[in-house]
């Protein structure tokens, strides 16, 4: 890791990643309480290693390829160890990192609170570590982590600055087609939670109005915003059908499919700037 530290230097980066894949496969073959101590240990090396402007992400995995204990495990434990490595160590979430039927966005919501969140590696699971692609699996999930994310962007919560990563393996599919459709998801989800109607989900909380907030969430995430990803991907100099054969929808034909989107205007300024003939600044 100090090897990586010299070659991220040189690169021009910012922060190191690490997964440490330690663990056991049959109750007594290490110690616990040991591995974690060596851990911590080998960390502390890392950290003082680290250029004054890094950061350190710890990724935590429940299993594999170890089956009976991982030495980080869940983001408890990589909380306790990023609070007693400093202010530089930040805990990185794996989407597919997790037991079944986590509350991830939850998790999310958590190391924000405690400004530990070092951002993500996207992907999509349905039984564990499957790498699928991003949105492909639970496109709702996938939203409501950017719900979380832009929630606390408007709170301006305290040292939020998550880093963003896609990280998948694509068998069976283009790889590249496969990141460009992952890439579509992710502005999709960004997008229907820049339409949440903040004002109208928080009164129904303090109402204690339980469907009435749940619905302000699934108006947003039910909300067809692809002609505005297509105006964004074609003012950014791109193509407006980014995976495929279908034929591509004129700049008219994308205007009037934009018109009935709700809060359009506001959502495209978010996603960037632009001049008055349609070109990103």
């Amino acid at each position: 890791n100090l090897e990586c530290i010299e070659i991220g230097r040189k690169l021009g980066s910012k922060a190191l990643t690490l997964w440490i894949a330690d663990g056991s496969n049959f109750a007594g073959q290490s110690s616990l309480t040991k591995a974690l101590d060596r851990y911590i240990d080998a960390m502390r090396e890392v950290v003082a290693g680290l250029p004054a402007d890094w950061r350190v992400f710890l990724e935590h995995k429940l299993y594999e390829p170890a089956f009976y204990s991982t030495v980080i495990s869940d983001w408890g434990t990589s909380f306790a160890v990023a609070q007693e490595l400093g202010p530089r160590a930040h805990c990185l979430v794996d989407l597919g990192h997790h037991a079944p039927n986590v509350n991830i966005e939850q998790i999310v919501a958590r190391l924000v609170r405690f400004n530990k969140l070092a951002g993500f590696h996207f992907n999509d699971s349905k039984y564990g570590d499957d790498d699928l692609d991003s949105g492909s699996v639970e496109p709702f999930r996938l939203f409501l982590f950017f719900n979380e994310l832009v929630d606390a962007e408007r709170r301006r919560a305290e040292g939020f600055a998550p880093a963003y990563m896609i990280d998948q393996s694509h068998n069976v599919t283009d790889p590249i087609e496969s990141l460009m459709q992952s890439a579509i998801e992710l502005q999709r989800a960004y997008a229907q939670a820049l339409i949440v109607d903040r004002a109208a989900l928080e009164a129904a909380q303090d109402a204690n109005d339980a469907l009435g907030a749940h619905l302000e969430l699934k108006r947003a995430f039910t909300t067809d915003v692809s002609p505005l990803l297509a105006v964004a991907r074609l003012r950014a100099g791109d193509e407006v059908v980014a995976v495929g054969d279908r034929p591509t929808p004129t700049w008219q034909e994308v205007q009037l499919a934009l018109l009935p989107a709700a809060l359009a205007c506001d959502v495209l300024d978010t996603l960037g700037d632009w001049d008055a003939e349609g070109t990103l600044l």
